[in-house]
């Protein structure tokens, strides 16, 4: 029986060797690998290159422009398209950070050519972390104990085999074989995982058949705790300059405006920040609390206009602190047109990009519009205020928008997690 191997690869150049030689190791030898390269630079590349000389091996080299690249699940694209490539009876997956033990295909292999009504196995993995210094730090082991009818978020990506004629099955069902809407940047595996299950249950082989690194730079590290979106106000450090997200576009800001008490730029992946297109610099930047006259009248800047707070209370009262506040010229400040006045009454108009409290929920003010936020990503995105109490004519007074949680928490809400028993076994996203 064949075995068709679909290796995922996008810039690991620390890694990609050894788990390529985890594959020309295999006892098992009737194989081929295609390598999905999604862009990778020349030192991942090089490192391929000599395993080119097998002929079982072909690399499949992709171009994304940068603004694209959080469009689909990039990785799912990719597999869909080595699907179509394919020629083996048997199917499995691998990434550029995780190796196979040597038998891994040869034990996987024997479970189909003995056991012909089985159509999916997965295996136990070990899962090493490694630090910055590629030093392990800890491990564990996800066990496979029993058969999965519910195999999303129990299995990882790189413990499975299947039979090809499942393919056609999903695809007639699904439209595609691995689901690539970016909502599913966390846990394109469960997804399939589920499609698969439809057909066929998942059968347990004990061993542990491959180990993965977590590193630094692993997918799952970098984006444990972000929103599809970045918040709007949000400032970052790009080639060693600072940039502001406003309305979808970054705009350069100067040093100035970013320090650890008034304003600090958070870590992002680079990959959150490739679909926005730069623009103008911002000579101040939105959400800032600004003074012409030493404190006699303070204004925010918000969408580069400047909203006027009604008295010194209404700054108190939305926690802005005396070291948020610059000074500023006043030719500089009159070439903001005026917004709206900020005041808690008689009216109630409240800045954006302020946290709020309405019952046992956290809100952000974002576009007028009250969103509830989860603490994890209130702290990522470093709000360092605390959420000002609302009351219910307050609440009522602003429609309430999309919640604001890491894109895993707004995906699985397609799954009904009381199927899955897990008895102890990690999550695999």
């Amino acid at each position: 029986m064949k075995v068709s191997v679909i290796l995922t690869s996008y810039n690991k150049p620390d890694f990609i060797d050894r788990v390529l030689r985890s594959m020309v190791e295999q006892t098992y030898q009737h194989w081929e690998l295609l390598i999905m390269d999604d862009g990778s630079e020349q030192e991942t590349i090089q490192k391929i290159e000599p395993f080119l000389d097998d002929e079982r091996i072909q690399l499949y080299s992709h171009q994304i422009h940068p603004a694209n690249r959080l469009t689909t699940v990039r990785y799912a694209t990719l597999i869909n398209e080595a699907l179509t490539r394919i020629t083996g009876e048997l199917v499995c997956y691998l990434t550029d950070d995780t190796v196979y033990r040597k038998d891994r295909l040869e034990k996987m292999v024997d479970v189909f050519q003995s056991n012909p009504d089985i159509d999916i196995v997965y295996s136990s993995q070990r899962v090493v972390q490694v630090n910055q210094h590629s030093m392990e730090t800890g491990s564990f082991v996800r066990e496979a104990e029993q058969v999965l009818e519910h195999a999303s978020f129990q299995v990882d990506h790189c413990s499975v085999m299947h039979r090809r004629r499942l393919l056609s099955l999903i695809h007639d069902q699904y439209g595609q074989y691995w689901a690539d809407d970016p909502k599913h940047w966390h846990h394109g595996d469960s997804v399939f995982w589920k499609r698969l299950n439809h057909f066929a249950a998942f059968f347990p082989l004990k061993e542990i058949l491959d180990i993965t690194y977590k590193t630094p730079q692993s997918f799952h590290h970098m984006f444990s705790s972000m929103p599809y979106d970045l918040i709007d106000g949000t400032v970052i450090e790009k080639g060693g300059d600072y940039y502001q997200i406003a309305h979808g576009y970054l705009h350069r800001i100067d040093r100035r405006w970013v320090n650890g008490k008034n304003r600090r730029a958070i870590r992002v992946p680079s990959l959150c920040t490739m679909k926005y297109e730069i623009r103008e610099m911002l000579t101040v930047p939105n959400d800032t609390v600004v003074t012409a006259d030493y404190g006699k009248t303070f204004y925010y800047i918000e969408h580069q206009k400047k909203r006027r707070f009604a008295s010194k209370r209404d700054v108190q009262y939305f926690q802005f602190h005396p070291n948020e506040i610059y000074t500023i010229s006043n030719e500089q400040l009159e070439t903001f047109e005026d917004g709206s006045i900020i005041q808690v009454s008689p009216v109630f108009s409240p800045p954006n990009r302020r946290l709020f409290k309405w019952k046992q929920d956290i809100y952000l003010l974002v576009h007028d519009t009250f969103c509830r936020i989860v603490p994890e990503v209130v702290k990522l995105f470093a709000f360092y205020h605390q959420p000002i109490k609302l009351y219910p004519s307050q609440f009522a007074f602003f429609p309430e928008g999309k919640p604001i949680v890491p894109l895993y928490m707004e995906s699985l809400q397609e799954f009904d997690m009381s199927l899955y028993q897990t008895s102890g076994r990690k999550y695999s996203s």
